[in-house]
């Protein structure tokens, strides 16, 4: 895993994990398959560790709200879930998922290809991110300072 910490605004990293996330996939790592275990690990590798208030609100997150497209198909809105959340009702998409891996911690605007169970690749555009956990975590702490800073 690349644990430089420099800014996630950084264009040379094309793949920025929150420290969170990063723990999060190196347990499930250990618990999934070979195959799954093997994405995971190079999503670690490939990645820029970023802490997460530094971590920019245009990055894909665990919990994140994403639009997205699959070739020249329909947007799709999804949160990206993990598997213990994810349910069939179209709203979430899993982590665990060759979409849902790829597109964790990637940046709004990318666009990238992924392999999928078949062989084939299936071009994705991840369009915007609606809302990051991160980024809301942040703005309610400011809020929060700055309304006690008024109390005094």
């Amino acid at each position: 895993m690349n644990t430089k910490t420099r800014a996630a605004t950084d264009a040379a990293c094309d793949l920025v994990l929150s420290s969170n996330d990063a723990a999060r996939l190196e347990i499930l790592a250990y618990e999934e398959s070979t195959i799954l275990r093997k994405l995971i690990l190079d999503k670690l590798e490939k990645s820029e560790l970023v802490s997460s208030d530094r971590l920019t609100p245009d990055i894909a997150t665990i919990g994140s709200v994403l639009l997205y497209r699959i070739g020249a198909g329909k947007t799709e809105r999804r949160t990206l879930s993990l598997p213990e959340v994810s349910y069939t009702n179209g709203q979430f998409i899993n982590i665990l998922t060759p979409i849902g891996i790829a597109l964790l911690g990637r940046r709004a605007g990318s666009c990238f290809a992924v392999s999928v169970h078949d062989g084939s690749a299936l071009k994705v555009q991840l369009l915007k991110v609606e809302f990051q956990p991160e980024a809301e975590a942040r703005m309610r702490s400011r809020f929060l300072s700055e309304t006690r800073l008024e109390r005094c």
